[in-house]
């Protein structure tokens, strides 16, 4: 497939499920309020978090280690060493937790089977993302925001909620039924791989160990980005409570909309340098890339800039006010890092992890300073200020990273008319 058609169904799948994710983000916030969006925005924190603690073993170095070795008995070998890591960790941290006498939060149970699913779906869309056909990937990704909008309003349309409790069990259906949906897609990707190996044969042993070897400096990377998104959110409850979760939370979701084009570009910018990241003309692309993912991003600021706070309010309901200046003032640091999952994803596919980490740590000393210092005092406020922070160094430092290796001029960053007669690298 070529790369603009690639990239058209990879924009259109991600901008599907955005739309099903702000939906339910819409609905959620008319059925329950405020405080409950707290609540679930927290409760989905601790799911990513575990998802991301299995990434270390089941994570995006899946994407690298099926590309580098296209060959049927090494993606049964792959699978079942990050299948069972998918099932057995989430476990083992809920049994820890219990230990501990520590709890997960609301229905840990339903969080467990929450983080298993999820993760399991990670890991075939890794897989589909290390093919020819990416698209898929994104398609395996929308499943599960459609699985739960589908559910959630089928139930609405029936009965209606008789408890908030009751949708962390769609939420736990619908994680099944994605997973579910996305097997056919792995069954077809393993029919086009080679019958016999590519590369030498490697035991289950290897695999875990080569998973664990990539897996630990990319998902450090990953982990500590993910503080860098969520930390500050358990900051605010402890200090300001689940109504300032509920607002910062919706904020910092439409905001993080806006990184919907510069995702896709980064998809495919994994995708082309996992598998020709020595190509002349993968530089090409790449370039290309970063410049629309300037453009992307200022536009779309420059339209939730625009939104006025009637329309907030008329979405989420008056409870919502003050999310419109919330996303508004976001806005700096979530433009300058939706620029920076291009380099991201540069990185990520020559294997480059160290560098995606660095940057994350370099976001994350700021992300503390909010936790310790910020939010403490200044509440929402510190939030901001330190998030914005946050996100500035993580993209500073990715950047920077990517064009002294790539040794690029600074001209080279400035959008062209070109770039948008034709698709990413349709010319590479």
């Amino acid at each position: 497939m070529r790369p603009a058609t690639s990239g058209a169904l990879i924009l259109g799948l991600k901008a599907a499920a955005a739309a099903l994710q702000f939906l339910v983000l819409v609905l959620t916030a008319r059925w329950f309020g405020v405080a409950f969006r707290g609540e679930l925005a927290l409760w989905n924190a601790t799911v990513q978090l575990v998802v991301l603690v299995v990434g270390f073993l089941a994570g995006s170095s899946i994407v690298f280690l099926a590309a580098r070795e296209p060959s049927r008995p090494y993606l049964r070998r792959l699978l079942a060493v990050a299948y069972g890591a998918c099932v057995l960790l989430p476990v083992a941290i809920a049994l820890g937790a219990a230990v501990l006498g520590r709890s997960l939060g609301p229905e840990a149970s339903l969080l467990v089977l929450v983080s298993v699913m999820t993760a399991l779906l990670v890991v075939n869309s890794c897989v589909l993302l290390a093919g020819h056909e990416a698209w898929q990937a994104s398609l395996v990704e929308f499943l599960r925001p459609f699985a739960l909008v589908a559910l959630a309003c089928g139930l609405a349309a029936t009965r209606g909620f008789r408890s908030p409790r009751e949708f962390y069990v769609l939420w736990g259906a619908a994680s099944v039924t994605s997973f579910a949906l996305s097997l056919p897609f792995l069954a077809a990707h393993h029919r086009r791989l080679e019958r016999d190996w590519v590369g030498p044969a490697a035991s289950l042993g290897t695999v875990l160990r080569q998973l664990s070897g990539y897996g630990a400096m990319g998902q450090a990377s990953n982990v500590a980005q993910f503080l860098n998104y969520r930390a500050l959110f358990f900051a605010l409850e402890r200090h300001a409570g689940l109504a300032a979760v509920g607002l910062f939370s919706t904020a910092a979701a439409l905001a993080e909309v806006l990184w919907l084009p510069a995702n896709s570009l980064a998809v495919l910018v994994l995708n082309r340098v996992s598998r020709h990241g020595g190509a002349p003309a993968t530089r090409v692309f790449v370039m290309r890339a970063a410049r629309l993912a300037v453009l992307a991003m200022l536009a779309g600021a420059a339209v939730a800039a625009w939104v006025p706070v009637g329309v907030i309010t008329a979405l989420l309901g008056r409870e919502f006010a003050e999310v419109r200046d919330l996303l508004v003032r976001l806005l700096p640091g979530v433009v300058t890092l939706g620029v920076s999952l291009v380099a991201s994803s540069y990185h990520a596919g020559h294997g480059l992890y160290g560098r995606n980490l660095a940057a994350a740590l370099a976001g994350l000393a700021v992300t503390l300073v909010g936790v310790a210092w910020l939010v403490p005092y200044l509440g929402s406020t510190g939030a901001l200020i330190a998030m914005n922070a946050s996100y500035l160094a993580t993209s500073l430092w990715l950047m920077v990273a990517l064009l002294r290796r790539e040794h690029v001029a600074a001209g080279e960053l400035l959008p062209r008319a070109a770039d948008l007669r034709t698709g990413p690298g349709e010319r590479a």
